[in-house]
């Protein structure tokens, strides 16, 4: 991951991470195959880490802790276990929040529209349909503060940040 010295380069630096993964997302869509999409990612300056496949248990000893932009690496991980699933560090390390929005149990649609009609949420980068059903909205993370993760279970919402990952 590059180095910044200043707030302006490290709101750059966000910004074209958050992009990077907005674009990657699209185009998982027309079935790029995960592990090059983790290369392309990391090329890209998003860190990345594999994760059991079909599951969202880290594969690596330390978690979203080792995620990497060295192409060594990630070329190794996916070598190693090609079914991997793709994780990525949420908050500063990546560019990007995500409102995970449940239905285990709740309907986290319904918080959900309730934030959209009080406009407390902006237009996200990406909309990601997860396999249960719920949704990842992508967001540019906000260089200026710690965005920590959070969930509000009866809502059905969950927030992943700094010191989260997603999948």
């Amino acid at each position: 991951m590059a180095e910044v010295r200043d707030a302006d380069a490290a709101l750059e630096a966000i910004s074209r991470r958050a992009s990077a993964v907005a674009v990657m997302f699209s185009r998982l869509g027309e079935g790029v195959p995960l592990p090059l999409a983790a290369r392309e990612l990391a090329r890209l300056g998003v860190p990345v880490f594999p994760c059991v496949p079909g599951g969202k248990r880290p594969i690596t000893t330390r978690g979203f802790h080792e995620a990497t932009c060295d192409a060594a690496q990630v070329v190794s991980w996916w070598r190693q276990r090609p079914t991997a699933n793709l994780a990525i560090p949420t908050g500063a390390a990546s560019g990007v929040v995500v409102v995970d929005v449940d239905v285990h149990k709740v309907n986290g649609y319904a918080a959900l529209e309730r934030a959209a009609r009080s406009e407390v949420l902006p237009e996200p980068l990406a909309v990601v349909m997860t396999p249960t059903g719920g949704r990842h909205l992508y967001f540019p993370a906000v260089a200026e503060h710690e965005q920590r993760s959070w969930q509000a279970g009866r809502a059905g919402i969950d927030f992943r940040g700094d010191g989260g990952y997603i999948i």
